[in-house]
């Protein structure tokens, strides 16, 4: 025998707070403290760390992926910049002396020194 069905409508659901956004609606100069106070007299349960991550995730920049403000950008140097070392740089200086050497000769290139350090005094 086929069970008799009633509709039963169940309870109308207690409409969810979002307790972030209710925290962030409070003034910032109100206290934690008074917050959790606040919220405990309106039903909604709350704890101190609750009041400070909320309060502290609404002052994060928001990225473009998130829907507003810009793109803050790769960090460290930007692409295709030249970062070279000490090393490196005397590196290449050597390789441009080696070469001048093989261009123009070592008595050429002995002249040059001897006279760069006369130069300088030395």
């Amino acid at each position: 025998m086929p069970k008799n069905r009633t509709n039963k409508t169940a309870a109308p659901a207690a409409t969810k707070v979002n307790k972030s956004a209710w925290i962030r609606a409070l003034p910032t100069t109100m206290s934690a403290k008074d917050v959790v106070a606040k919220g405990k007299a309106e039903g909604i349960k709350l704890a101190l760390t609750q009041v400070y991550a909320a309060r502290r995730s609404s002052k994060k920049p928001k990225t473009a992926a998130k829907g507003g403000g810009t793109p803050k950008g790769k960090s460290g140097r930007p692409k295709g910049s030249k970062n070279k070392t000490l090393k490196q740089d005397v590196s290449e200086d050597l390789s441009h002396l080696k070469r001048a050497v093989f261009e123009h000769g070592f008595s050429k290139v002995e002249a040059f020194l001897a006279e760069l350090k006369k130069s300088v005094g030395l």
